[in-house]
């Protein structure tokens, strides 16, 4: 089985689109059998976008609906009331403009930990010390219960890599900053099969590029199925 971790249903206010009919048939093209969906950064409320999403995609077995909201605005009575409603979370940084590591915010995660629900992080090299990935796994060592995807290859950061290795509760999904050299040898030398989990990042990426990067990574059978499905099936407690 094939889940990718990592797509967008909506508009971003950057101008990247991409609706359900058509992440479908880009599922359908690549034998993708679930695919984990959330908002882009959209205009108005991402929480409200959220509930929006979930009541469109949340009967359909081939989505599985994550959470995305802005730490800075969501209050605890609207955590408690929507969190148990979603699979998991997703959370991005340098979007909502937040800094994960401010003691404001940890309220936040100890319930995500309480929930036992994954958590995907926007993770990048960028001008925005905020989606740092090597800022973000520090979260694992305050949350040890909190399972953490680090999104976009962790940056191909070797300090993250190091702290995904070491941590149980650490995983890196693998979208847009990677290789499929870069996939096979962090999968086989660095981190094991066991830590690393397939996202597109679609729109922003393509499903079939982003497959044939793992398909490319000369991984063992049964390391690759683990990539493609079996680690988020195993976090999200689903069977297929």
């Amino acid at each position: 089985m094939i889940v990718d971790v990592h797509t967008h249903i909506g508009g971003d206010i950057d101008g990247a689109m991409q609706s359900k009919d058509e992440l479908l048939l880009s599922m359908k093209a690549n034998k993708v059998d679930k695919a984990v969906v959330f908002p882009f950064n959209e205009k108005g409320n991402v929480l409200e976008k959220s509930i929006e999403l979930l009541e469109k995609c949340g009967k359909d077995r081939r989505f599985v609906n994550f959470l995305r909201f802005d730490p800075k605005t969501i209050t605890p009575d609207a955590l408690e009331e929507s969190l148990p409603l979603f699979r998991g979370v997703k959370l991005h940084p340098r979007s909502q403009n937040f800094d994960p590591l401010d003691k404001k915010y940890r309220w936040i995660y100890k319930a995500i930990e309480d929930s036992r629900k994954p958590v995907i992080f926007h993770t990048r090299k960028e001008n925005n010390p905020n989606s740092d990935p090597d800022r973000i796994v520090r979260l694992a060592a305050l949350f040890p219960k909190m399972n953490i995807i680090i999104g976009h290859f962790a940056g191909a950061s070797n300090v993250a890599f190091k702290e995904i290795a070491a941590r149980r509760n650490l995983y890196v999904e693998t979208s847009v900053l990677s290789s499929n050299y870069l996939i096979g040898y962090v999968t086989k030398k660095v981190v094991g099969a066991d830590k690393v989990i397939f996202g597109s990042d679609a729109p922003y990426s393509d499903q079939e590029i982003e497959l044939l990067k793992v398909k490319k990574a000369g991984l063992s059978r049964s390391d690759e199925k683990k990539v493609l499905g079996g680690n988020i099936l195993k976090l999200l407690k689903l069977d297929s």
